[in-house]
């Protein structure tokens, strides 16, 4: 079984915190998956010049991203219908707290990755605390979308082991996190240009240039620090860790936004920091 180094578990810390800002700079986008689009559009600009720096994806490592630019379109797909489905605030967080456990089980199943009762324990608690935030639009908006938020997670479960073991087998996680931002970008694209929409994002990216640009350069740094942190530490435990990302979202919303504190918040973060001393422990 992997540790959790303490270097590590503060590094995905980080990449929560930047998660939260980069989500909070595009907030009220009137289409998800054009600012998705545009978002992932920029992570492969910023990772281009690198690629004339790192090493080649190994065959395997190659195929492993093959197998991830495929899951990581279907996630965004399943994203955009789950949205279209119900509203963000009950959504998102149903989504982002199926994933942990999806991943513990997945990752438990391939990749043989073990955890001890106070991992399960903290994985459990961090995803129980993200789930009470979707509480506040009332269960029949929950069941609406549920098919579509459960079809989500599992994407996120599925390219998240695949990343994992990609960044590993690679040998060099830096290496394989821009490989997969500039392919990534590359097919998301180029799927949005064949279904006709390629000028409408054209000009979403123009409208909105400065926000999606500093929002690709946080979300790439977030996410290598993530695929650097799986090459590191359990899978199940760096995905829990990021999903903190919802108390960052909260402390942004109070602060920057001027949004209210509401009672189930509070709660939802002392579950959440439970699990994450229970994972410390």
């Amino acid at each position: 079984m992997l540790d959790y180094p303490l270097h590590v578990f503060l590094a995905v810390l980080a990449a929560a915190a930047l998660h939260a800002t980069w989500n909070a700079l595009v907030r009220g986008g009137s289409d998800p998956l054009l600012h998705t689009a545009a978002v992932v559009g920029w992570t492969g600009v910023f990772a281009l010049p690198t690629l004339f720096f790192l090493p080649l994806p190994t065959p395997q490592a190659a195929l492993v991203l093959v197998g991830s630019v495929i899951i990581h379109i279907a996630y965004y797909t399943t994203l955009a219908g789950a949205y279209r489905n119900g509203n963000l605030s009950t959504i998102y967080p149903i989504i982002r707290g199926c994933a942990p456990i999806m991943i513990s089980l997945g990752s438990l199943v391939f990749l043989d990755e073990t955890l001890n009762l106070t991992n399960w324990l903290g994985v459990l608690l961090i995803s129980a605390g993200v789930l009470v935030i979707a509480l506040r639009s009332g269960l029949e908006n929950v069941a609406r979308a549920l098919k579509w938020a459960l079809a989500c997670s599992l994407t996120i479960a599925i390219y998240s082991i695949i990343d994992g073991y990609g960044a590993r087998i690679s040998g060099n996680a830096l290496s394989f996190a821009a490989w997969l931002f500039v392919s990534e970008s590359i097919a998301f694209w180029a799927l949005l240009t064949a279904l006709g929409r390629g000028k409408a994002l054209r000009n979403y990216v123009r409208d909105r240039f400065r926000n999606t640009a500093l929002a690709g350069i946080m979300s790439a740094t977030g996410y290598t620090v993530v695929l650097w942190a799986m090459s590191q530490a359990p899978l199940a435990l760096v995905s829990a860790t990021r999903e903190t990302s919802v108390l960052f979202a909260g402390v942004l919303g109070a602060i920057l936004l001027k949004e209210k504190v509401r009672a189930r918040q509070i709660v939802a973060a002392s579950i959440i920091l439970c699990g994450l001393i229970a994972m410390r422990l």
